[in-house]
């Protein structure tokens, strides 16, 4: 069963009661110009939102109808990373004469769909997707209904699902690198427990690194659940300083914001040297007192080729996938080495 009903303007217009032309003009924006009763024109939206119509892209374009609009869904427009991110897209898009529609799936795979779902309703050209679990099989048949799709961020390989995202294996690996030929010995690494490619990335990252420089031995991944992160923030901290570790890295920026106001509670003595990196900056970062190295995206060009993957896509074209190497850089206090000096 396809994922999208293919509902017609001829569907509509018998649901309805009317004329498929008078279908066709409204759902083109033209009920006002050809005098369209205003109750009938509702009618007519009302129903095709209701049997959940979407416009024919292919159709659309070679009318030359194309919308000019870009559908974008992102886990969660507040945090910092993915706010970065809208604004970026908001300007670049305007580059390829495009507008955008912005929808966050909070991490919920039912809001992720019915916000995908509504944006082709609205009859946008194409998506921009940073997935949330569980949704793999339905953006796969997304992509099958013929909506052009790049993922941002989150990917899943092997799908066909064009994507554009960090290299987060690389990213850990060296971040971790840096930490050990900083003088640590025992990193650990903070991770949300997710089923999401980005994030096993990450951990392989770290995991590899450590089995490299022959510390496997003492490697330990702290998981936290996303929705609780804050609330397990300070047992987790107070566990992993009494375990010894003498370096943390925290897998998102949420996560290490969360890690560091806990370890701001903890005793000044038991944390004064312990060694820091991150994933993307913050402003609160410059106003600790201790240094903080994290992995800098690239922001713009992260945006760039994922505007420039989907337009390939609009226009028919072949998008190549493609991962970005991030650098590590370093705010915050002094104490340890400028981090993009020592980026492999």
């Amino acid at each position: 069963m396809p994922l999208i009903k293919k509902v017609s303007i001829k569907d509509i217009a018998e649901a309805a009661g009317v004329s498929t032309t008078l279908v066709s003009f409204v759902l083109n924006g033209k009920a006002e110009e050809y005098r369209i009763n205003a109750d009938t024109a509702k009618r007519i939206m009302d129903t095709a939102e209701s049997m959940r119509y979407r416009p024919n892209i292919a159709a659309q374009s070679l009318r030359g109808g194309r919308s000019r609009v870009v559908g974008i869904v992102l886990p969660d427009i507040s945090n910092p990373f993915f706010s970065s991110l809208a604004r970026l897209f908001e300007d670049m898009s305007a580059n390829f004469g495009y507008t955008v529609f912005f929808g966050s799936s909070d991490e919920r795979p039912d809001r992720m769909r019915k916000t995908v779902g509504n944006l082709i309703n609205r009859g946008v050209d194409g998506l921009i997707v940073a997935p949330c679990e569980d949704t793999e099989s339905y953006l796969v048949n997304v992509a099958k209904n013929d909506v052009p799709l790049v993922l941002i961020d989150r990917y899943f390989p092997d799908t066909g699902i064009g994507y554009v995202g960090l290299n987060n294996y690389k990213a850990t690996y060296d971040a971790t690198n840096y930490l050990l030929r900083s003088g640590y010995q025992r990193p650990a690494f903070i991770a949300y427990d997710l089923n999401l490619i980005h994030m096993k990335e990450r951990t392989r990252g770290y995991c590899e690194s450590m089995k490299n420089a022959g510390k496997e031995s003492v490697s330990k991944v702290f998981y936290l659940q996303q929705k609780v992160v804050v609330d397990q923030a300070n047992e987790l901290m107070k566990r992993v300083l009494s375990a010894g570790f003498d370096s943390l890295m925290f897998a998102t920026n949420l996560i290490s914001l969360s890690c560091l106001y806990a370890i701001r509670t903890l005793n000044e003595n038991e944390t004064s040297k312990i060694g820091l990196v991150g994933f993307d900056g913050n402003p609160v970062f410059d106003f600790y007192e201790r240094p903080i190295a994290y992995v800098k995206q690239p922001m713009d060009q992260l945006v760039k080729y994922t505007l420039e993957a989907l337009m390939d896509k609009i226009n028919g074209k072949e998008a190549p996938s493609m991962l970005i190497d991030g650098k590590l850089a370093v705010t915050g206090g002094k104490g340890l080495p400028h981090a993009e000096d020592v980026t492999t």
